[in-house]
């Protein structure tokens, strides 16, 4: 089995008796970070996959009381992020976005601005898959994290509608 790293961002700090919790649920291998940037339980997780270690993680934390909002890292991902995650330098990332270097096709941003652009990961390892092998990235872990992280988001959105929007939505769109 390989152990796979990834934190779970939560809504509530994890205090004392959160931590218990936790641990009862069978997150014994979480550890609990909390920061200016909101709240999060960190994994080094041993399992068959990724997709098992993350989707048992989820299921162990929200049976111990707490939300979870997203797995990072993140999909949504900068120039710097890139670099960081790549081992690449700054200025090889940008000569990349830019067309500089490379075969081209570089994936477009998805937010941010023409000076902080944001592109989704998965796109980003799509594409390094594609075109530059030598680069190791996991495209299949990046798109499961953006899906998840998807359905995450989905699901609180879907929370605020009332029962007969929600279910007319979902007729709608999914079938």
């Amino acid at each position: 089995m390989a152990t796979y790293v990834f934190r779970l961002v939560v809504d509530d700090k994890v205090d004392t008796e959160g931590a218990n919790r936790l641990f009862e649920a069978g997150a014994d291998d979480g550890v609990p970070e909390s920061g200016p940037r909101g709240h999060s339980i960190g994994f080094d997780r041993e399992a068959p996959s990724f997709r098992e270690a993350v989707l048992s993680a989820i299921k162990n934390v929200e049976e111990a009381g707490f939300e979870v909002r997203r797995v990072e890292p993140d999909d949504l991902v900068s120039a710097a992020d890139i670099a960081e995650r790549t081992g690449r330098s700054r200025q090889s990332i940008s000569a990349l976005t830019n067309g500089t270097r490379g075969p081209g096709n570089w994936p477009r941003p998805v937010a941010g601005n023409v000076r902080s652009p944001l592109w989704r990961w998965s796109d980003v390892a799509a594409w390094f898959e594609a075109f530059d092998a030598s680069q190791a990235v996991d495209r299949k872990a990046a798109a499961f994290t953006a899906a998840v992280n998807e359905v995450l988001a989905a699901r609180r959105a879907l929370d605020q509608l009332d029962r007969r929007a929600r279910t007319s939505l979902v007729r709608q769109l999914v079938g």
